[in-house]
């Protein structure tokens, strides 16, 4: 079977990090046997607008691309990458953005369809990906499946009529709706109450060497944090608890992988606290110092709202590692606080000083905890369990 996968996330010459999740997922559909090629919508930035380091690097990222094996077709259309530009003008004028991608990218198209004739469309997230895959599927007759990764973006989507009314004909066009968890497939059902394939198939992970905590020589014990540095992924709140728990552990030293726009207000905020010495913003790094980081540290914390699963949840869970993450979040459908992890309420510095007291303390229970949690992770959040469960969906619909 042959499936053209959408997603304007994905690593790109210029950045192998971003969408890594993306081509782990499409390498575990490749050990099924699938076919699978890549349609990347990319900005196209013209010369005269290359201002930065960032606009250099998609001005320069190639029509076509192979990675791992894997066909990669950059399809350029006419959007502007800035977070503002898009929360005051592609929210609020859908059109200016959805009429200009289809425009885009539809020779692309054509040209992509023509060298790999695709029997499934998998569409990563609704917009851009899952309108593109919409208009494919209007035009060609190949059925689609649409996968909302995004809990920001949906909920653009409910605050914005507009851009809401997008979203519902996607959906609705769609032969299969995936989400990442219950409380976004519920947000989905409301949007659309005609569309009744909607799946949960959550975040992947694939599975590490389980790599308990073991005491080092220094006593050093450490907490990693691995996210995008922006309010909603709670780094100023991890900062201030392992600040609180120092006076009682000063062995404790914390490191923080991401980069983004709140990295000075954080390394001031460190400053203040006058923890530079135990707390590192690491910026970001390559998938494999990621990973390796994940075996190292004692403690998974990213504290974060608005979260659908989270694929750092996931990889810190494969290695046995006790995570700390927010209630009420998508994870928490999954994880039972003091069993598989540990759930705190959020923008709350007492109860993640507490959680992060008793995950560094407790040895013996923390090590149950993350055992318990990598038993989550190999059923729910597998990288192979997770291609089997989308391999399903691909026959079902071509079954029809």
């Amino acid at each position: 079977m042959r499936v053209l996968w959408i997603s304007d996330y994905f690593p790109r010459p210029h950045d192998l990090t971003s969408g890594v999740w993306a081509l782990e997922t499409i390498q575990a559909l490749r050990r099924q046997g699938l076919e699978v090629a890549v349609l990347s919508p990319t900005p196209w930035i013209p010369r005269w607008l290359v201002w930065s380091k960032t606009l250099r690097g998609w001005a320069s990222v190639p029509r076509e691309w192979r990675l791992q094996g894997v066909e990669v077709f950059f399809a350029r259309c006419l959007h502007y990458p800035h977070r503002l530009v898009t929360n005051w003008l592609y929210h609020r004028m859908p059109w200016l953005d959805s009429g200009l991608v289809w425009w885009g990218c539809r020779r692309t198209i054509a040209q992509v369809l023509t060298r790999f004739p695709a029997q499934v469309i998998h569409a990563n997230f609704i917009f851009p990906g899952g309108f593109l895959g919409s208009q494919i599927k209007r035009r060609y007759g190949i059925p689609l499946i649409v996968h909302e990764r995004s809990p920001q973006r949906l909920g653009a989507a409910v605050r914005h009529r507009a851009r809401g009314r997008i979203y519902r004909r996607v959906i609705e066009q769609a032969d299969a709706v995936i989400t990442m968890n219950q409380q976004m497939a519920g947000a989905l059902r409301v949007m659309a109450p005609a569309q009744r394939q909607i799946h949960v198939i959550r975040s992947g992970a694939q599975m590490g060497a389980p790599q308990g905590a073991s005491p080092r020589s220094d006593g050093v014990k450490q907490v990693l944090s691995v996210g995008a540095l922006s309010e909603r992924k709670g780094h100023e709140y991890l900062i201030r608890a392992v600040a609180a728990l120092r006076q009682e552990l000063p062995s404790v030293t914390c490191r923080i992988i991401g980069h983004g726009p709140r990295r000075e207000a954080l390394a001031a905020l460190i400053r203040e606290l006058g923890v530079d010495s135990a707390v590192e913003l690491s910026g970001k790094r390559p998938h494999e110092d990621v990973l390796q980081a994940m075996a190292a540290c004692d403690v998974f914390a990213l504290p974060s709202w608005g979260e659908s699963s989270g694929t750092a949840y996931a990889e810190a869970l494969s290695y046995g590692k006790p995570i700390i993450a927010c209630e009420g979040e998508g994870l928490s459908e999954i994880i039972r606080d003091g069993v598989s992890g540990l759930l705190v309420k959020p923008r709350d510095v007492a109860s993640l000083t507490q959680a992060l007291r008793r995950a560094l303390i407790d040895r013996a229970a923390a090590q149950r905890i993350g055992e318990q949690g990598r038993l989550v992770a190999a059923e729910e959040m597998n990288y192979d369990t997770i291609a089997r469960r989308m391999m399903a969906l691909y026959q079902q619909v071509t079954a029809r």
